[in-house]
């Protein structure tokens, strides 16, 4: 809004992805100086986007997922590995039916990460 001269505006932004998040930490270390900052990060987009500032052009924001759905599920795997197998390490089962002890497995096999990753419902959007 422009008013006596000066432009005003409020921005707001949920901090759901990491883009957005480290944006906006940088902005609120800024202080006083983020209204200069968003003007030159601004004109350095119209210098390599000239076409979005015609009239009645419009900018067309694309959402570029930080990770991968195949990325995502390799990382969960990966922590379902390692905190199972630090978890279970040096732990001893006794069976119920003859009272013998034995060495509990490092961790899931990945029979059990593959059906406790297929019953996640985050993957399926």
């Amino acid at each position: 809004m422009r008013r006596d001269d000066k432009f005003r505006f409020s921005l707001q932004w949920s901090a759901d992805t990491e883009e957005r998040a480290r944006v906006g930490t940088l902005l609120d270390r800024m202080g006083n100086k983020k209204s200069d900052f968003i003007v030159m990060a601004i004109m350095e987009y119209l210098q390599r986007h000239p076409e979005a500032d015609m009239p009645g052009a419009k900018i067309k924001i694309t959402y570029q997922p930080f990770h991968t759905k195949d990325q995502l599920l390799a990382m969960v795997r990966d922590m379902v590995k390692t905190s199972m197998g630090e978890f279970m390490e040096g732990k001893t089962i006794a069976s119920a039916e003859d009272n013998q002890v034995s060495e509990v497995p490092l961790g899931p096999s990945e029979q059990d990460i593959d059906a406790m990753v297929a019953s996640l419902k985050l993957f399926d959007q």
